[in-house]
């Protein structure tokens, strides 16, 4: 029977992704709220699926899913438009994960001194912070692609909400491993960080270009060229199970192992390579699908392991609204430089959505055995989709011009 309802939920959620981007079209309203509420409808409500067996593959499917987006926006990104845009990103998101992390510090440090947090500390406060810092790539991704905006706008909040995700992950690790491990203090912290995100797209960079060749070797090898694909999808895995290995930033080398294969041509020129280099078109468009495909059950993924306890929910409202207010703040400073129109900065400043990272990483603390983080589960799932939810208004008004 549980196969069976498996079953019927997966052609649903695809029946809404795909009916979701036909409305979408229509009325600018994303698909995300539709695929989230089949998953709580589903799940916490109806009961289909067991949250607990869930959680076994959350882990997995989010490094697929982180996977996958990665390079599809990577795909998309034109390369110069990425070294134009780059100071910027990396402004905006330093700007934007710091300010936000001492945001939502403050926040849970000020209900802690009125006694609404139990067997609460500074460092619980810190965690949970850089659990939110960032928005989601998964989410922000989808959304400008159908914006329709500025490319540099676009290559700004795509590398952005890269950059977040990973300043996310690698903080969060880095901040249990201090707590685990006191002696390794502030520096192993920044060394950690600056490590993970170099050897990223390091590896990203040179793997990209080494496939680049293999591809077109593979268009003398007929077998080989018709399957061109899923062997690109099977360098990828590798790429990200062995960056992860070493300890540098798997979502960052599938980033820029995704901008090196969408810009053959262009590498081609900047390098005066003799050789012709570029990525079939198909392999583009299959991917197009792949991504599609893995973003539709990403949301209904966080339908499904949603649950509500009323006390965390109210602290995860205060954390949204403090994220809310801090994001055009962080929006002002990081663009100081630029010159965006008024619907693009309108943009960028609602777009604050957290999403399955953040879920992830909330239930690490807890598995660590750090006390006091049991309810960070309850907390980051209620502002993962409160977030998503304001963001999709947000950007359906501002948008639907």
């Amino acid at each position: 029977m549980l196969v069976i309802a498996l079953l019927a939920f997966m052609a649903i959620v695809i029946f809404l992704g795909v009916f979701g981007e036909f409305v979408f079209a229509k009325t600018r309203i994303p698909d995300a709220l539709w695929l989230i509420a089949i998953g709580i409808i589903a799940g916490p409500i109806l009961g289909f699926v067991s949250q607990e067996q869930l959680w076994v593959i959350a882990p997995f499917f989010s490094a697929i899913a982180l996977m996958v987006i990665m390079f599809e926006g990577g795909l998309h990104l034109n390369i110069y438009d990425v070294i134009k845009s780059a100071p910027t990103s990396l402004l905006l998101a330093i700007v934007g994960f710091f300010l936000n992390m001492t945001v939502i510090t403050l926040l849970l440090e000020g209900m802690a001194s009125f006694g609404y947090l139990q067997n609460w500390s500074f460092l619980n406060s810190m965690l949970l912070g850089s659990i939110l810092g960032g928005s989601s790539s998964l989410v922000v991704l989808p959304l400008v692609a159908r914006a329709k905006l500025g490319k540099k706008v676009t290559s700004v909040l795509t590398l952005e909400s890269s950059i977040t995700d990973v300043l996310a992950v690698v903080i969060t690790i880095a901040i249990i491993g201090s707590v685990l491990a006191p002696q390794a203090g502030i520096q192993g912290i920044l060394h950690s960080i600056a490590g993970n995100f170099s050897i990223g797209a390091m590896i990203g960079i040179i793997v990209g270009l080494v496939w680049l060749y293999v591809l077109e070797f593979f268009k003398n090898k007929e077998r080989l060229y018709h399957h061109n694909y899923m062997l690109t999808f099977a360098c990828l895995l590798l790429l990200y199970a062995f960056t992860e290995f070493i300890q540098g930033s798997a979502a960052i080398a599938a980033l820029a192992f995704g901008i090196i294969l969408g810009n053959g041509a262009q590498l081609q020129k900047m390098l005066k390579l003799g050789q012709k280099i570029r990525l079939d078109k198909k392999v583009i468009e299959f991917n197009s699908q792949v991504s599609f495909f893995v973003k539709t059950f990403f949301f209904a993924l966080i339908g499904l392991l949603f649950y509500v306890n009323y006390k965390m929910a109210l602290i995860a409202l205060v954390l949204v609204a403090g994220i809310a207010v801090a994001r055009p703040i962080a929006v002002k400073i990081g663009t100081v430089r630029e010159r965006f129109s008024k619907k693009e900065l309108s943009v960028m400043k609602g777009l604050i959505p957290r999403g399955l990272a953040a879920a992830v990483l909330a239930i690490l603390p807890a598995g660590a055995g750090i006390p006091g983080t049991e309810p960070f589960t309850g907390i980051v799932f209620t502002v993962v989709i409160a977030t998503i939810a304001i963001t999709t208004i947000i950007f359906w008004i501002r948008t639907k011009k």
